[in-house]
């Protein structure tokens, strides 16, 4: 998987099945130079505080700085996006699925919507896993609309997908 220029190793991609928090502490071991069992990982809500679900965090044992981290599933992928220089965020999506939504108000800010104009499905589908991709650098998710967001205000670059699928990495 190749990285945004200057950031090598930022971003990989994985099968699903993988499980996520041994791929994340794998991969913050070695940024870190330690070892797999050196490092914590788990997740925060937001929301609702719960730590069974919501925005992964990751760190090492003994160590209060949190290493950032983002993941993203779909369909036989999992992608993941570890950096030590700020927060990131990574998106994955498929293609047709976004299609089915076929709504780009959900996703366009009103200075990126062209009168008149209807984004092709793949278009519409970087331009979710832009936003998305955006939202998790910043930690606060879907709970956000897309439609509140401007690519251009920030770092994002899209990646190389799979067949089918369009990626997206934001680094803040």
């Amino acid at each position: 998987m190749t990285s945004p220029a200057g950031h090598p190793g930022l971003v990989q991609l994985h099968r699903a099945q993988d499980d996520a928090d041994a791929v994340l502490r794998g991969r913050v071991a070695a940024l870190l130079g330690s070892g797999p069992a050196d490092v914590l990982v788990g997740r925060s809500c937001g929301r609702c505080g719960s730590s069974e679900h919501g925005r992964p965090w990751a760190r090492g044992r003994g160590r209060r700085d949190e290493v950032a981290v983002s993941l993203s599933r779909c369909g036989q992928h999992l992608m993941t996006a570890v950096s030590a220089e700020g927060a990131v965020g990574v998106d994955l999506e498929e293609v047709a699925a976004v299609a089915r939504l076929g709504d780009q108000a959900l996703v366009l800010h009103p200075s990126e919507a062209a009168p008149g104009r209807s984004l092709e499905p793949t278009e519409l589908a970087a331009m979710w896993a832009r936003k998305e991709a955006i939202l998790k650098a910043l930690g606060v998710g879907l709970a956000t609309s897309m439609a509140t967001i401007r690519v251009a205000d920030f770092d994002v670059v899209d990646l190389p997908a799979p067949p089918g699928h369009v990626a997206a990495v934001a680094m803040l």
